[in-house]
């Protein structure tokens, strides 16, 4: 049996040394005083750091000044929101939600170098077959008692009087709560209110194997209205209302609801629609507005919206219904669709102003179709950029027209001089003196003695246009290579468009190349129906439709240049 003693002597030696390395690691000034508790399991349990009867406090002035340790197996953990489970510091207590088996060990809290050791021994409630619920629901506005769960559990021992805490905080009778008692077993409220819902904790102190231990419980108050006894209530729509709905249309159906008050609302709405012969369609729920309260313990209200996509005419012989059900029964309210009146003289109005919208849209765009020449022109006097600065080129455009033919004596003026006239005389008075444009006629701006092709070629290249005066005469005519090289520019690489000018009627000879024939028939023409007299440059149609689509110049600009020059 001496070694059994040798072993008891060194735990013993070992235990104390342990003891004494914590209190001296923590610095504390007292290291005597202890306080034990025994508590419940499954139930929220405040731990002071302090004596056990004194008042505590959920928000100390320094809450972080507390430190909370666990000692186990002689060594110290400090308690952490992350590191314990189902335990928390809060104010001057320590919260355990819920307090389990395995919580039962020994406590260090130390406060401004004062240590406290609390040990504390968490019981089943198993042990004790008259404990009471440790979960209480009262009504509101009547007398409700709140008694202590565990003080039948110790019979026959000599327990202290009991005190009580409400979420931490000691219950004291004060004049201001006359409807609040403590008796010796509990609180008694005569006139309950819901800031009365809380933790309830008793307390009271009894010898157990000779130490001093505090036994803690706690009950869970739930304060409610009395449940209601009635059907829920239908406040829009009222039962027979109708509905006005137009065909081919959507439809929102809106149940406004209130139920009464219940502890555990299970509500029930919807919307049915009832088919001629009797069969019910459930109409899905479009939206369920959450559930508001009406008045703080008498109930909830809900809006349910269902919607019908596109309304039928088995919709106006149908039947919806708004039905809605509690524990108590179901309510409905039942409303039919009728056809919404339509105001004719808004009708009318609406169909006339479109109407004459419709004239106005056709008007407009007719008159813009016929005037989209002048329309474009007249932007390009005002807003349009100078398309002919920095392009290094000389000529706005190059007239190709069909020469002389001097071999030929047959010929009368109008055959042989009226596309010669028309492109060295009529058309330089007006492109030129007027609009202010440079054109390149081949006899007058070309010395003669060089070799025709690479003349031809290189003033088409130094050229912004090409004016085609078309005619038999310049089909056949040796004139149609001009033409030919201005396509061949154009396709290659040079940025060349050609303006043709349908002077008089001419059919394509068989001889024509490809190229000039693909031409001829893709670009757009402009016909000339004027007479080769004074009055052809009166005709301001035809010119406007050249100047479209010649080059976009600032002419105001050049000809005061061109004054400044001078």
């Amino acid at each position: 049996m001496s070694w059994i003693c040798w072993v008891l002597v060194f735990c013993t030696a070992k235990y104390t040394a342990a003891t004494e390395a914590i209190h001296f690691g923590l610095n504390c000034l007292n290291k005597e005083q202890t306080y034990r508790y025994q508590v419940f399991d499954k139930e929220n349990v405040f731990i002071p750091c302090g004596q056990p009867y004194q008042e505590q406090h959920s928000a100390p002035v320094c809450e972080n000044c507390i430190q909370w340790f666990l000692e186990k197996d002689g060594e110290l953990n400090e308690i952490g929101i992350n590191k314990h489970a189902n335990i928390t510091k809060k104010g001057n207590t320590l919260l355990f939600s819920p307090a389990e088996i395995h919580h039962s060990g020994v406590y260090i809290c130390k406060m401004d170098n004062v240590c406290l050791r609390i040990i504390l021994d968490v019981r089943t409630k198993d042990i004790c077959l008259t404990y009471e619920p440790s979960s209480k629901y009262v009504l509101l506005n009547i007398k409700n008692t709140i008694s202590c769960p565990s003080q039948n559990c110790h019979h026959g021992l000599n327990k202290s009087g009991i005190k009580w805490y409400k979420n931490g905080k000691k219950i004291i009778e004060k004049p201001t709560r006359t409807g609040l008692k403590l008796t010796g077993n509990g609180v008694v409220i005569t006139e309950t209110y819901s800031a009365d819902r809380g933790l309830y904790t008793c307390d009271y102190s009894l010898y157990l194997n000779g130490s001093l231990w505090t036994v803690r419980a706690t009950v869970d108050v739930e304060v409610a209205a009395k449940e209601t006894e009635k059907k829920p209530e239908i406040l829009h729509p009222k039962d027979g209302d109708h509905v006005e709905a137009e065909l081919g249309k959507p439809l929102k159906l809106e149940c406004r609801v209130v139920f009464g008050y219940e502890r555990y609302l299970n509500a029930g709405i919807d919307w049915i629609k009832l088919h001629p012969g009797s069969k019910e369609e459930k109409l899905e729920r479009t939206h369920l507005e959450a559930p508001k309260q009406v008045v703080e313990g008498t109930g909830t209200t809900y809006i349910l919206t269902s919607t019908l996509h596109k309304v039928s005419i088995d919709d106006f012989n149908s039947t919806f219904l708004c039905r809605v059900r509690n524990f108590v029964g179901t309510a409905t309210s039942v409303v039919k669709l009728i056809r919404k009146k339509t105001d004719v003289v808004f009708l009318v109005y609406i169909l006339c102003v479109s109407v004459l919208l419709l004239l106005i849209l056709l008007i407009g765009s007719g008159l813009i179709y016929l005037h989209w020449t002048e329309i474009v022109l007249l932007y390009r006097n005002y807003l349009s950029k100078d398309e002919t600065l920095g392009d290094d080129k000389e000529f706005d455009a190059f007239v190709s027209y069909a020469k002389h033919d001097s071999d030929s004596q047959e010929e009368t003026f109008e055959d042989s001089y009226g596309e010669e006239v028309f492109a060295t005389q009529f058309l330089p008075s007006v492109l030129e003196d007027k609009y202010n444009f440079k054109l390149c006629l081949l006899e007058r701006d070309i010395l003669p003695g060089g070799a025709y092709v690479e003349d031809v070629v290189k003033i088409i290249k130094r050229s912004r246009r090409v004016i085609v005066i078309l005619s038999q005469r310049y089909i056949t005519s040796p004139s149609v290579f001009e033409l030919q090289a201005a396509v061949t520019c154009s396709l290659e690489e040079e940025p060349i468009k050609l303006i043709l000018v349908k002077f008089s009627p001419f059919k394509e000879p068989e001889s024509l190349p490809h190229i000039v024939k693909k031409a001829l028939n893709a670009l757009p023409r402009l016909e000339w129906k004027g007479k080769l007299d004074s009055s052809a440059s009166i005709d301001t149609k035809f010119w406007n439709k050249v100047r479209y689509h010649m080059p976009v110049k600032n002419n105001k600009k050049q000809k005061k240049m061109g004054s400044l020059l001078k």
